[in-house]
């Protein structure tokens, strides 16, 4: 029977798309799954994705089910919910999803599983931010919350979480439940087969930051552990971050109502948009049909060639909403002044391409090229 995940892909919410309304966030997103094609934003600590399939192994088998609402409703959620509970309560950890519920927990007589602990825990919690990438490593099933019993058991190998029926009826039960469960070796299994394994992008990119272990970001590490187009992309990184900045500023002032852009805006924004077009900013995942691309690049050619700065944001901004995702623009001419979108704000933090990921999980799984 095929199993449907619809919640492993967070629904598209309209305050996620308050902030990319130029398309250059989809860009950076694509142009890091071809950098590191198994890790997301999220996929950033080795024991949560450890845990997480020590949490789905166990719970296909506690609920002797293989339908995955069952592992995840009767199985997985409470499993999550014990091990932050634990994790917060013994260890101190902070940085966890649903940290502001699972504090107020950690206050009672005892554990709460049944509570949640975040508003779609399916989608922002464990599961969410691990299960594309475990899938990837060959070791969950493809559209299914079942593991890949040979793959995970010679990843865990002697990693045993077997909790007692009662591991939640008090603090010390839980933590007898975890404390025992030892994944120190699982972490250097973990590495071979993030980085050497199962993509050869992601065995380049762990050797190209090996070799540059000081590097703080994609710009610093040699390109020749990389394939073509990863170093093409590395070229392309601090441009196209310059170039968004840039472009979102202005686009605050458009949608503010103004209707020109400053003589050195035009000029920096000419600047990048040429190099960037002889860089060549694309993943070959977008097709040159890819109605994004498409935008991009056209916005990206006007630029260079100094047209208007202020209409070719507005009309980037309108096939992107309009026209790619159906969606109604904020601005569809210069001088609208939108009331509802005032208080967008173009400032974020700098971009970084998934490397503080890739440095972080090459560091916590300490694997090197010759131990795989």
């Amino acid at each position: 029977m095929e199993s449907i995940l619809f919640w492993n892909t967070p629904p598209e919410r309209e305050s996620i798309r308050f902030t990319d309304p130029l398309g250059f966030d989809a860009l950076r997103e694509a142009m890091a799954d071809s950098l590191v094609p198994l890790l997301t934003g999220a996929t950033r600590d080795a024991d949560e994705y450890l845990w997480t399939l020590i949490g789905l192994r166990w719970s296909h088998i506690s609920t002797g089910s293989s339908v995955d609402a069952t592992i995840f409703n009767k199985g997985f959620a409470s499993f999550e919910r014990a091990l932050k509970q634990y994790w917060y309560k013994f260890e101190r950890r902070d940085g966890i999803g649903g940290i502001n519920v699972v504090k107020k927990l950690c206050e009672g007589h005892k554990p709460e599983l049944r509570r949640p602990i975040l508003v779609d825990q399916r989608a922002t919690g464990l599961l969410g931010n691990y299960i594309v990438s475990l899938r990837g490593m060959g070791l969950v099933q493809r559209n299914s919350l079942l593991v890949v019993g040979e793959a995970a058991d010679r990843l865990l190998m002697n990693v045993d979480f077997s909790p007692h029926r009662s591991w939640d009826s008090s603090w010390g039960d839980l933590k007898k439940a975890f404390s025992n469960v030892e994944i120190r070796e699982a972490r250097g299994r973990l590495g071979a087969q993030l980085f050497a394994r199962s993509h050869d992008k992601m065995t380049r990119a762990g050797r190209a930051i090996l070799a540059q272990p000081t590097a703080r970001c994609w710009r610093q590490i040699p390109r020749r552990y990389l394939d073509k187009e990863q170093a093409r992309l590395v070229d392309a990184t601090k441009p196209l971050v310059n170039l968004e900045a840039i472009a979102r500023s202005g686009f605050a002032k458009i949608i503010s109502g103004e209707k020109v852009v400053s003589g050195s805006v035009c000029r920096d924004l000419r600047s990048l948009a040429t190099t960037l077009r002889n860089i060549d900013p694309f993943p070959s995942s977008w097709s040159v049909d890819n109605p994004l691309r498409v935008a991009i690049s056209d916005a990206l050619l006007s630029l260079a060639h100094g047209k208007e700065p202020a209409n070719v944001l507005v009309r980037l901004h309108v096939t992107v909403t309009r026209d790619v995702r159906q969606t109604e623009p904020w601005v569809i001419h210069l001088g609208h002044k939108p009331m509802r979108f005032q208080r967008w704000k173009p400032d974020q933090p700098e971009p970084d391409f998934r490397f503080k990921n890739l440095f972080r999980l090459r560091r916590q799984t300490r694997w090197r090229r010759h131990a795989s």
